[in-house]
């Protein structure tokens, strides 16, 4: 396998995580969403036309809170702050989510569940996003200009690519301004000539 063939599985499979973990994050957001709105009708905290507010501002604030963290990881700045507001809140909402049942240890374990997975599946994907963002900002830029190259410059380029594992249908989609014929011969005529030098 090339390389840049791995590269392009290992970014097919971190984005196909990144779509799962945001599933799983749904599903705990609306599991405590539904246990919050439901405790402040029980209370009688708002009328009940309003219950969902309460559950989108708590839940949702480890949503914001997180994205905020993930923003200044890419601007490179301290996201200490931000990542302190996603713990505290989560505190919060596992607190709430516990307190909406009254029963067993299992039960209060099983009601505070959902805020744990939202902070943990969040923080997962948000780690994917910030690597896979990195990993597209740092990619050096390709070794080819978009300019006219010397016989003996291609051949130059061609061999390096050659070296980094690249088929001739690969180099010709870096090389865009070369046929995928002329970087055949290219590469019989550098394999000739490393052959020639091994002899």
């Amino acid at each position: 396998m090339s390389k840049l063939h791995f590269e392009k599985v290992a970014s097919t499979i971190s984005w196909a995580s990144a779509l799962l973990v945001l599933l799983l994050a749904g599903v705990s957001f609306s599991l405590s969403f539904e246990a919050l709105r439901m405790l402040v009708i029980e209370k009688g905290v708002v009328q009940k036309h309003l219950a969902w507010v309460f559950p989108l501002g708590v839940d949702g604030s480890i949503v914001v809170f997180s994205l905020c963290a993930l923003r200044s990881s890419l601007r490179q700045e301290s996201a200490v702050m931000q990542r302190l507001l996603v713990v505290a809140v989560t505190i919060l909402s596992v607190f709430l989510n516990i307190a909406h049942v009254d029963g067993s240890q299992l039960a209060m374990l099983l009601a505070g569940t959902p805020p744990v997975l939202l902070f943990l599946s969040f923080e997962a994907l948000m780690h994917t996003i910030q690597k896979e963002v990195i990993r597209e900002r740092d990619k050096p830029e390709p070794i080819v200009e978009e300019k006219q190259l010397s016989i003996k410059e291609r051949k130059a380029v061609v061999a390096q690519y050659l070296e980094d594992g690249l088929t001739a249908t690969e180099i010709a989609d870096q090389m865009t301004q070369v046929s995928l014929r002329t970087i055949q011969r290219d590469i019989a005529v550098v394999q000739r000539e490393k052959e020639h030098d091994n002899s």
